[in-house]
């Protein structure tokens, strides 16, 4: 691996010539930092016309491009908090969840840039954004919504629609008990021995 300092002008020639011959640049700077730099798409791929040049920021290159990009802060503006938890308080995903998600993604546009080049060579700018990973994973409540019109809310452990798929409390601690179909239930009440529900 290399170190560089893009304030070093002799470190940010050599990260100059590394983008002239790179397969891929990725970069994650807030959107024109990198231009000013002589490093930004436009400047790589006059260069470099088989890039495939990959940027992550917090909110896009639009309206939200000036903004920094958090975890929790995108947990929060997505609504993602607002469906985690108990329904006491908004609640942050456990792991880094938006910054895994965003990865992700990037890597599917990148590998699908490469590929895509294979014809004629040449490259293309893959753009990712935390917010909108966010949204995209969302799906379900989205489509919840768009079907009834009702906003999504934190239901614990809860489903919003599958019972029981769920944490249950039992003596000894918590079960996770999660009957996807009627199948299921019926195994599950024989195996709790609960008359009249088999």
């Amino acid at each position: 691996s290399v170190e560089l300092d893009l304030s070093d002008p002799k470190d940010l020639e050599l990260a100059r010539e590394l983008a002239r011959r790179a397969d891929v640049l990725l970069e994650n700077y807030r959107d024109g930092t990198l231009a000013r730099k002589g490093l930004g798409y436009d400047q790589v791929a006059d260069e470099n016309p088989r890039i495939v040049y990959a940027s992550i920021t917090g909110f896009g290159r639009r309206g939200g491009k000036d903004l920094p990009g958090y975890d929790f802060l995108v947990q929060a503006v997505g609504g993602l908090m607002s469906i985690t938890g108990n329904p006491a308080e908004p609640m942050k995903v456990g792991v880094a969840l938006v910054d895994v998600l965003t990865a992700k993604d990037a890597v599917i546009g990148i590998l699908a840039a490469l590929r895509a080049r294979e014809p004629d060579g040449t490259g293309q700018r893959v753009e990712v954004n935390l917010l909108s990973s966010l949204l995209g994973s969302l799906a379900n409540q989205a489509s919840a919504y768009l079907a009834t019109a009702e906003t999504p809310v934190s239901l614990g452990n809860r489903h919003p629609s599958i019972a029981p798929y769920e944490t249950l409390a039992a003596k000894d601690g918590h079960l996770a008990v999660c009957c996807g179909n009627d199948e299921q239930f019926r195994k599950l009440a024989a195996v709790l021995g609960i008359p009249g529900t088999a």
